[in-house]
């Protein structure tokens, strides 16, 4: 099984003010919207990661062959 992995760095003093969250809301919303979900976090100095993951869908990638006409 294929997947992709998306990491979002989060700055942790950002947190505290409303807009970066609402920021971080928006953007997860759209990630899940696109089909990633949370699969871990982890903090680094004062930054929080969030690992995203989807599953990869075969022939989604841009460049691939046409499928061949019957």
């Amino acid at each position: 099984m294929a997947a992709e992995h998306r990491v979002v760095r989060v700055h942790g003093g950002r947190l505290v003010n409303e807009g970066p969250r609402v920021d971080l809301a928006s953007q997860l919303d759209v990630a899940s919207a696109d089909g990633f979900e949370l699969v871990d976090t982890f903090t680094i100095d004062d930054n929080l990661y969030l690992m995203l993951r989807r599953e990869a869908v075969s022939g989604s990638r841009a460049g691939s062959d046409p499928p061949d006409a019957p």
